[in-house]
């Protein structure tokens, strides 16, 4: 993934060299925590690293505060975190605290709330990098499960029960594709195929009839 400054006024700083750098602390506290949205970025700000689900939800976030047309990247709660998570490096006193010392914003909307995570990783050796490390997490409203009797009765198979539980969570269909890294013609054909199973003509219709006695 490309660099994209936030706009954190500092030189660029080098990714390490790959002994107990940065980016390998960031990996390992992030598999750790098995949060969904990982965000890790340098201490200028860059971002050196961003996976799907956090790339979907900053869309969801940007798009429900400034609408869909938007050419923002990043939402502004993200970036006043990395600007506060900086002056926490700038304090100095993070070196044995690494990973321990912990921000955290809410976002998104009433619907949707996402909760942020930050953390500053100073450097450990001369040749490390600061880093800071952002975790993104969907509170409130927990994923729907399909009841194993929905399952049966419609004849789902197990990607279209995939489906379903990320359109309960209001995904577009681009936003799986993403996640799913499938194509958003197979996505909607999934989504062709769940109509006509529940015999539906919306989205809303296959959550009705899946989650009916739920």
């Amino acid at each position: 993934m490309s660099r994209r400054s936030i706009g954190i006024p500092c030189s660029t700083l080098p990714n390490g060299n790959g002994n107990g750098g940065g980016l390998s602390r960031i990996e390992a506290i992030a598999e750790r925590r098995s949060i969904p949205g990982v965000m890790l970025f340098a201490g200028t700000g860059d971002v050196l690293f961003m996976n799907a689900e956090a790339e979907v939800l900053s869309r969801q976030i940007i798009g429900a505060q400034q609408g869909a047309d938007t050419q923002e990247v990043l939402p502004v709660e993200i970036r006043d975190l990395c600007v506060s998570l900086r002056n926490l490096l700038d304090d100095g006193d993070q070196a044995d605290t690494d990973g321990q010392h912990e921000l955290r914003r809410v976002t998104g909307d009433s619907e949707a709330p996402v909760l942020l995570r930050g953390f500053p990783l100073a450097p450990h050796s001369p040749n490390d990098d600061a880093c800071m490390l952002i975790l993104m997490e969907k509170i409130g409203r927990e994923r729907r499960i399909v009841p194993d009797q929905a399952k049966d009765e419609f004849r789902l198979t197990d990607r279209e029960v995939e489906i379903v539980k990320y359109i309960s969570e209001g995904w577009t269909n681009k936003e799986i594709a993403r996640h799913l890294d499938i194509s958003e013609h197979t996505v909607k054909e999934h989504v062709r195929h769940l109509l006509k199973k529940t015999k539906s003509t919306t989205r809303t219709g296959i959550l009705a009839q899946i989650f009916q006695d739920t």
